[in-house]
């Protein structure tokens, strides 16, 4: 289960770099993906799900 939720962080990390480069945009997606882990439903997303949904909500802002 770690092997496979560390994978699915290093996927979403390769394909959105920018998250890497920026501590700020970095800080903005965790703040997202920790109000995304709270809301009811969350919990059967894996980490790939949880981030990209984190992602969306920076994007629509």
């Amino acid at each position: 289960k770690y092997k496979q939720t560390k994978e699915q962080a290093l996927t979403f990390f390769q394909e959105h770099p920018q998250y890497m480069r920026s501590k700020e945009d970095e800080e903005q997606l965790m703040t997202e993906f920790k109000k995304v882990l709270l809301e009811p439903g969350s919990k059967n997303l894996s980490i790939y799900q949880t981030l990209l949904a984190a992602h969306a909500r920076l994007q629509a802002l």
